[in-house]
């Protein structure tokens, strides 16, 4: 298999997993809430939102899955929306304490970033060959 479509599978399971995700906590973060002894927030809105946000995010990967080095600006957008989270979640993970449900999902999200940086590393030398 060659690079792009291996990264055309990555983006495409980046995206299953981010709906998946999002699509958890949207319809059931009462009991993911309440499995891992989490206090909700005091508006549902509150987990709502970064859920749909995750959701699109998700639609994003299978954006960026259809052509790869055409949508290098997008894969930009998400590697900073997954380093945007990963950097607070393991900055309050060190200040005080975080639930380690989000440490896992921070942990995922980094290996993310550090995929997106070699997929751009691997884009930038592929177009400079064309």
């Amino acid at each position: 298999m060659d690079k792009e479509k291996l990264y055309k599978v990555y983006f495409w399971v980046v995206g299953v997993y981010d709906i998946l995700l999002g699509g958890a906590f949207l319809l059931f973060y009462k009991a993911i809430y309440g499995f891992f002894n989490i206090t909700p927030a005091n508006h549902p809105g509150y987990i709502y939102f970064p859920a749909a946000v995750i959701v699109a995010g998700g639609i994003g990967e299978f954006l960026i899955a259809k052509n790869p080095l055409c949508n290098t600006d997008l894969v930009i957008v998400r590697l900073l929306m997954k380093l945007s989270f990963a950097v607070i979640i393991f900055y309050y993970f060190f200040k005080q304490s975080v639930p380690i449900i989000f440490v896992i999902i921070a942990c995922l999200s980094t290996i993310s970033v550090v995929k997106s940086l070699f997929f751009l590393s691997w884009a930038r030398s592929a177009t400079n060959k064309a």
